[in-house]
């Protein structure tokens, strides 16, 4: 079968798409047939090495990728509910060696759930990792309910815009932060305000906030804590080892000198959240924007341009090309 792999940590061109055995699964896993994959930010910090020293991380020769959508093509056994030709969507664990930019994956039933019919699989495939860490930072963490105020910082980015398409649908109030040529992006999607924050200061349009979601990384609780209500909860979704312990040093510190909460935002997954993420998006609360598409061949490239950053939305993989 053909997959993306990399056989030592480094930048884009360590990639290469190479033929390899069908893997196969064990009893409680299904063989799918991957016909999407998305990228994340994740993918490139494990390709480069950023995350090398995390406890049971597997190094290189890997694959690349988490997210996936596909078909059912067979089982290890014990998998009931699940039958050849059943569309799945979901995420491989990013501490293995496995990836989604693959034909054949083996994945285990908690890690998937079935895809609406209303859904493509590029769209299904998009969900996961960006959408499913938006909803469970707004729902349960933030608990945000109807006319709350929320701060989205990088709202038109893979989590942002899914978090900015959830609190609106919910009825939150919402101020997107985003680069000047994502500014349009943002106000599609719904946002009552849209802050260009290379020009303006988000932190004093549409506050007091009662909830501040940095999906980016780049703001500290300490940047953030004027701008929120006394109860107010600030969220980031901490993309390295120093703004991990730097948000768990606030959290740690906020626990005893004020009523606003702090959380380093650490997605769970699994069958359970992604058959969430499935109702929504039938409902049509959570439509993904698929900015690119790209073949095994181009993700390269697509991993160069998720490095610049400034983003918008996600980039989906057919692996068939």
């Amino acid at each position: 079968m053909r997959a993306l792999r990399y056989s030592r940590y480094g930048p884009p061109e360590v990639l290469e798409v190479v033929e390899i055995p069908e893997p196969v699964p064990r009893p409680g896993e299904l063989v799918v047939r991957v016909l999407a994959a998305s990228l994340n930010p994740l993918d490139w910090k494990i390709r480069s090495g950023h995350l090398r020293y995390l406890p049971g991380s597997a190094g290189p020769p890997r694959g690349v990728g988490c997210d996936f959508a596909g078909e059912v093509a067979g089982s290890g056994g014990a998998t009931p509910g699940f039958f050849p030709g059943a569309r799945v969507f979901g995420t491989l664990s990013p501490f293995g060696r496995q990836g989604t930019c693959a034909t054949t994956i083996v994945v285990g039933v908690d890690r998937v759930a079935p895809t609406p019919d209303a859904l493509t699989d590029a769209m299904a495939a998009a969900l996961p990792i960006a959408a499913g860490t938006a909803v469970q930072a707004l729902a349960d963490h933030a608990r945000l309910a109807a006319g709350h105020r929320l701060a989205v910082v990088g709202a038109a980015g893979g989590v942002g815009h899914f978090a900015v398409r959830y609190a609106r649908h919910i009825g939150a109030r919402v101020t997107g932060a985003c680069g000047p040529d994502n500014v349009e992006f943002v106000r599609s999607l719904g946002a009552d305000a849209v802050v260009d924050y290379t020009r303006d200061d988000w932190r004093a349009i549409g506050a007091p906030y009662d909830t501040v979601f940095d999906t980016t990384g780049h703001t500290r609780w300490g940047d953030c804590r004027g701008a929120m209500v006394p109860e107010g909860v600030y969220l980031n979704t901490s993309p390295d080892a120093s703004s991990v312990a730097a948000t768990m040093a606030d959290a740690l510190r906020a626990r005893f000198t004020t009523r606003q909460r702090i959380v380093p935002i650490a997605l769970r997954g699994g069958a359970a959240a992604w058959r969430r993420l499935a109702s929504l998006a039938a409902a049509g609360a959570l439509v993904p924007h698929l900015r690119e598409t790209v073949g095994l061949a181009g993700v390269a490239d697509a991993m160069r341009a998720m490095e610049r950053g400034h983003g918008r939305g996600k980039i989906v993989v057919d692996v068939a090309r």
